[in-house]
């Protein structure tokens, strides 16, 4: 959680939330100024909660987590948050509340202003590239013997032993003698 509320409050939402065990607390800005960036590294992954950043301390925590190799996710909807958002590798700026500057910067615009949202998105997304892979996966099983041919010609030197309208021809008795086997439906 990167703030520029109060270390205070940022303290207690982090708790509530279950970011903050008891005992841990926020690192703020000036305690980030006082970090050089090697004693930063170092710390990055234990820190959980930065309160009373500037803009250019959440841009600082974001290249840090970027420079470790991890995937970072910036939501934002002010114009200090912008210079990280459009770091992140998927920045996230609020529709209703978020700045036009924030939105223009960000990959994701949540329209509803509702972190549940980006969850839902999330998973959708993961839907979809399963089933990109599963439909890829099918294509490539079905021609895989077009595919040999083709490839095993091109090595050789050989003529292009199938036309496009016989690829074509192919694939159109193939595909229906799939369904009727296993049903229209599929």
């Amino acid at each position: 959680m990167i703030t520029g509320d109060q270390k205070n409050t940022a303290v207690a939402v982090a708790r509530e939330l279950g970011l903050l065990s008891e005992g841990e607390t926020a690192v703020s800005g000036a305690d980030l100024d006082r970090m050089d960036e090697s004693e930063f590294n170092a710390r990055v992954a234990s820190i959980s909660v930065y309160a009373r950043v500037a803009p250019e301390h959440k841009l600082r925590v974001v290249r840090a987590w970027r420079r470790r190799g991890d995937v970072v996710a910036m939501t934002g909807d002010g114009v200090n948050d912008a210079p990280a958002v459009k770091e992140a590798d998927i920045g996230v700026a609020m529709g209703i509340t978020g700045t036009d500057v924030t939105k223009e910067v960000s990959d994701m615009v949540v329209t509803d202003d509702n972190f549940a949202s980006i969850v839902a998105a999330v998973e959708e997304g993961r839907g979809i590239y399963d089933n990109i892979l599963k439909f890829v996966r099918y294509l490539l099983s079905c021609n895989a013997g077009e595919i040999l041919v083709m490839f095993l010609a091109s090595l050789t030197g050989a003529p292009s032993p199938l036309l496009p309208i016989q690829i074509l021809w192919v694939n159109l008795v193939t595909d229906a003698s799939r369904r009727w086997r296993w049903g229209w439906s599929q």
